[in-house]
């Protein structure tokens, strides 16, 4: 990708963001099928990724793609790390994430993370952020230029199965253009080019019992969702061709031996 083409996608994404209505346009889809944010299989997994992330940033130097208003990036400082550094695009975001920032301890810089971003650290994080970048080149600059020794990236990122591209057309205000979910290939070169990486994948039956379920019942922890979440369990120890299938998955990447 040349530095033109990278530009204008990371100009596109600013301006969905800045001056376009996809953040609230996404969320109000997602409080209107909340249970599929809420149900048992969803937050097992948010727990198994914060959990994930409270051993890595410990004490260690944090970068933060895509931080938006800045509050993971506290809960990151909260969590342990030693320091952290959120960047993103928007410049609407980092006015609110800058009234947060300890100087020293937290910090934000507008950088566009599909360009070299200076500094060492000692994890890389982000939510729902690689999809929205050239990822490939990405995440080989990040473990080139910017991953310590040791470091490792963590990432919760949406797979472009049957339902969630199913999604992209009919809620098409909530995404940007040139968000790509990744696809079952994806996943097989992430753990080619990267051995060791972890895909721990979440919500297959569960994505579409929690949109039937926000539909019809008022908990998101009820009979259906808790029957889904023990298949989600099963199918995703069991059937591994599957990944690719479910709704999202994390990535828990270690840093390449050179």
């Amino acid at each position: 990708m040349s530095a033109n083409e990278t530009a204008t996608r990371a100009d596109r994404e600013k301006a969905a963001y800045d001056e376009g209505r996809v953040f609230e346009t996404s969320h109000g889809w997602h409080l209107r099928f909340r249970h599929v944010f809420e149900c048992p299989n969803t937050l097992r997994h948010e727990r198994v990724f914060e959990c994930r992330v409270r051993e890595a940033v410990a004490g260690r130097r944090v970068l933060e793609l895509g931080c938006g208003d800045g509050a993971q990036a506290e809960r990151l400082l909260a969590a342990g790390a030693g320091y952290v550094q959120g960047v993103d695009v928007s410049e609407r975001f980092l006015a609110e994430a800058r009234r947060r920032e300890i100087p020293g301890r937290l910090e934000f810089a507008a950088a566009d993370a599909a360009r070299s971003i200076p500094g060492r650290f000692d994890v890389v994080f982000g939510r729902a952020i690689l999809h929205h970048l050239d990822w490939r080149a990405v995440l080989a600059r990040l473990d080139a230029e910017n991953l310590n020794p040791g470091g490792r990236m963590l990432f919760m990122e949406p797979l472009a199965s049957l339902p969630i591209r199913l999604y992209y057309v009919v809620a098409a205000g909530a995404h940007t253009p040139d968000e790509r979910p990744f696809s079952g290939g994806d996943l097989r070169w992430l753990q080619s080019q990267f051995p060791g990486a972890e895909v721990l994948p979440i919500n297959l039956v569960s994505f579409p019992a929690g949109i039937v379920s926000s539909l019809l019942l008022a908990r998101a922890d009820n009979l259906l969702t808790r029957w889904a979440d023990r298949m989600d369990e099963r199918l995703a120890r069991g059937a591994p061709w599957l990944r690719g299938q479910f709704r999202q998955a994390i990535f828990v990447i270690p840093k390449r031996i050179h």
